[in-house]
């Protein structure tokens, strides 16, 4: 049996080198130090030169943004809004595990933040794709400066802006799965407005309504949304949407329309 068992060990080490071992492909993730946030109004996010270079990256596409809206009846900052409002801190800490840099295992799908109500963000129609904005192509070799801004001001419509370019925020409607409820357009914005905090608009009541809306019952007055950034890619041995652990961008609180 002991020449027998040699040979079951040679065999296997040939077809172990001849096969080789498939590649393993990633995406880097941002750091958290890369981001700076101003209570629940501004963020700012720095990406570096070449994060996605095309030689370690060639399969890298850019980036997105995720979010979700949630409504409310208490007006908190970022600290006070993680630790009080459930619903918010339950999306954040189911998520953690695949933003936490040190676990290395948990790494996201699109079905990880679809199944939360998080959905990619956009921009303005005609105006660019926010695909093209946070394209590899357009920041790769420079790197990357964005701002979020969502003033207090009601009416001030929340922008990102890039190269001194500010970009209207629009929401997304699932690519077609559900409608925005204030409908004023294909894509909704992002106000605080009475027809975006009523319940019976808000994904729990309404699943053809508001998908990207956790709503309070009764009439809440405000309205926040969380949001996060990941590197997005295309596996090459399956073609399938690749993404990099996400960072958590800020909580910003929605402006009134009026």
């Amino acid at each position: 049996m002991k020449p027998l068992k040699t040979t079951v060990i040679h065999l296997l080490c040939f077809f172990l080198l001849t096969c080789g071992i498939d590649e393993y492909y990633y995406l880097p993730q941002l750091s958290e130090n890369k981001i700076t946030r101003q209570v629940n109004t501004y963020a700012e996010i720095n990406i570096p030169p070449n994060m996605l270079d095309s030689v370690s990256f060639y399969y890298a596409k850019g980036y997105v943004i995720f979010y979700k809206i949630y409504t409310s009846n208490e007006d908190n900052n970022n600290v006070d809004i993680l630790r009080n409002f459930p619903r918010i801190s339950s999306d954040y800490n189911g998520l953690f595990p695949y933003t936490d840099p040190t676990n290395a295992t948990n790494i996201p799908s699109l079905n990880t933040f679809s199944s939360r109500g998080f959905y990619e963000l956009r921009l303005e129609e005609g105006v660019i794709n926010i695909n093209k904005l946070l394209s590899k192509e357009e920041i790769s070799n420079n790197g990357g400066f964005f701002t979020i801004n969502f003033q207090p001001t009601p009416g001030a419509w929340p922008t990102i802006s890039y190269n001194g370019t500010n970009y209207k925020l629009f929401r997304s409607n699932g690519n077609g799965s559900f409608n925005t409820k204030p409908d004023d357009s294909r894509f909704g914005y992002f106000f605080s407005s009475e027809e975006l905090r009523d319940y019976k608009n808000a994904s729990q009541t309404s699943p053809n309504i508001n998908g990207d809306v956790s709503g309070q019952s009764g009439n809440p007055p405000y309205a926040f949304v969380s949001m996060y950034i990941v590197a997005v890619g295309s596996n090459p041995s399956n073609i399938n949407t690749l993404y990099g652990k996400p960072t958590h961008i800020s909580i910003f609180k929605l402006p009134d329309d009026k």
